[in-house]
């Protein structure tokens, strides 16, 4: 690979780095100016077919339906909750709960994130934990950055397993076999029994680092939002925070050891939940001073008596329903076959574009932007919402769509050329697969930090965990068998890296940012988030190195 070539298969990177991070441009200017760039380069330095190129583009638009719609569900229910006064009774709730915010967010971003996140995955969590946050009162921008953060060590057993079920067996098949072939035969005979022995290793190592992500989520409010910027007065709550985090990655860590990666993620933070909210209003674990001091707002006190002050217009139960409703069909449409396939027979397909191979696909009923429309029209009716008031919920959720709409609708493209630049005139693999050939090639003695490196590398242009492991699972195999690793433990290393990615990915932050209504602002929230995704997969890289597998 020359000079050029490098710099061309890393231009994605690299423009999306200066222009959204680094000149802080929002992201509805800067990804399509990185969209532009990543073109060119594919195009005149790549060899990359002209016509494959606007095929890969046109995949890029049509696929990127379906995160638009999921975030303007999750938007619309905002809005629907807000403009009926259920949120009130929500906002109240929480402050019944606890009036600390420390706490607030681990309970909302952590635990319910967590099942959010295992149940229909894709950036769900933080389109939904993110506006409860700013509702209860937290900053907008913190809001994000929080529930980013949050939404980590869940991912690994995320829509039922899919990083792991899916994206992994997807990217070691090859040639219609899969490279893994004599390591399955190993653990069972099918790709189910050894996804379960990949997915114990991200546990184990996730019952060291990632329950720690609630200690560190606190500790970011406090040290960058809160009105006095210390950092003490998250590590106020660590044994609150701690337990939070073990309430979580111990269930999970058993569920998968007796039942397989489809169900951690929900059932952990059903028993966290069930375990940490009662503590959290016996007080227990906590420090006696309530914490809800934000830089720019009213003190504490105020804070909570604006939450809780007035009788809410609806009970708790009715207030909570639309939630709940969201959460049972995600759960039915994901584990009963029969309606799974009923819901999936709705799909809209497009093959064959531009006379390439390429071909998207948009599960109209499957896709869980459909269910958030259907609860918020079954709110109009649960909350006796005026027309006035609906008509309102809609246009605002719409408004705020205009600048996510160009963002994705440039970020998407962006990332189909890059997975799709290998067909070339230049005899090259595609960008993300040369790129991790060259690091294989030349950092192989230090993989344990490598690897999840290359994680965090896939999530943070592809936008998906599934889709990171889809890229360099094979990769990663090929190197641990190179260097004599342990198998299981590299391709751990790169699903816990491609959690990581989620954190700080284009199509994740943009998504906060609109739900919150701080579109424009994504570079702030990428610069707190990134050091917390590195940290999280050096420190796995570390655990690894130390353990070695097993």
């Amino acid at each position: 690979m020359t000079f050029l070539q490098l710099l061309a298969s890393l231009s994605p990177v690299i423009s999306v780095m200066l222009f959204l991070v680094l000149l802080r441009m929002p992201a509805s200017r800067a990804m399509p100016i990185s969209m532009v760039i990543t073109a060119l380069a594919a195009v005149f330095i790549w060899k990359m077919d002209t016509n494959l190129l606007a095929a890969s583009v046109v995949e890029g638009l049509l696929s990127a339906i379906t995160p638009l719609t999921i975030i303007f569900g999750a938007v619309f229910l905002l809005n629907t909750l807000k403009y009926s006064g259920a949120m009130d009774t929500i906002r109240a709730g929480f402050t019944n709960i606890s009036a600390d915010a420390r706490v607030q967010v681990i309970i909302i971003c952590w635990l319910f994130g967590a099942f959010i996140e295992g149940s229909a995955g894709f950036g769900t969590p933080a389109a939904i934990g993110a506006p409860l946050l700013v509702l209860l009162g937290i900053p907008p921008v913190a809001a994000a950055v929080v529930a980013l953060i949050a939404d980590s060590a869940s991912v690994s057993f995320g829509a039922i397993g899919l990083p792991v079920l899916f994206g992994m067996d997807q990217g070691l098949t090859q040639g219609g076999g899969n490279m893994a072939a004599a390591q399955i035969a190993q653990h069972g005979g099918n790709f189910a029994d050894y996804a379960q022995f990949i997915a114990m290793h991200m546990i184990t190592i996730d019952l060291i680092i990632g329950s720690l992500i609630p200690l560190v989520m606190v500790c970011i409010l406090t040290g960058f939002f809160g009105r006095n910027k210390s950092i003490k007065e998250g590590l106020a709550v660590w044994k609150f925070a701690l337990f939070a985090g073990f309430t979580f990655t111990v269930p999970a860590w058993l569920i998968n050891y007796f039942a397989g990666p489809e169900f951690p993620s929900v059932i952990g933070a059903l028993v966290g939940m069930a375990i940490v909210i009662p503590v959290a209003r016996k007080g227990w674990l906590l420090p006696k001073q309530t914490w809800f001091d934000f830089a720019g707002t009213e003190n504490a006190d105020n804070n909570q008596r604006q939450v809780i002050s007035g009788k809410p217009p609806f009970s708790q139960l009715a207030a909570w329903t639309p939630y709940l409703i969201m959460a049972v069909l995600l759960v039915m449409s994901r584990t009963i076959a029969p309606l799974k396939a009923w819901l999936s027979s709705f799909n809209l397909s497009w093959t064959g574009l531009l006379g390439t191979e390429l071909k998207a696909g948009f599960a109209t009923l499957y896709a869980p932007g459909a269910f958030f429309v259907a609860v918020c029209i079954l709110g109009f009716f649960l909350f006796k919402m005026r027309g006035e008031a609906i008509k309102t919920s809609v246009n605002v959720s719409l408004k705020s769509m205009i600048p996510t709409v160009i963002s994705l609708g440039a970020s998407v493209p962006m990332v189909k050329i890059f997975l799709n630049s290998g067909e070339n005139h230049a005899h090259l693999s595609s960008m993300p697969v040369a790129l991790a050939d060259l690091l294989a090639s030349s950092m192989g003695h230090i993989w344990d930090w490598v690897a999840p490196v290359i994680g965090i590398f896939g999530a943070f242009l592809s936008g998906s965990a599934t889709f990171s492991n889809m890229m360099f699972s094979g990769l990663q195999y090929s190197v641990a068998d190179n260097i004599g690793a342990n198998h299981a433990l590299i391709l751990a290393l790169q699903g816990i890296g491609a959690n990581a990615g989620n954190m700080m990915c284009v199509m994740n932050v943009v998504a906060a940012a609109t739900v919150v209504g701080m579109a424009g602002r994504e570079s702030e929230i990428i610069r707190k988030t990134m050091p917390v995704a590195l940290a999280y997969a050096m420190l796995a890289g570390t655990v690894a190195f130390i353990w070695g597998g097993f």
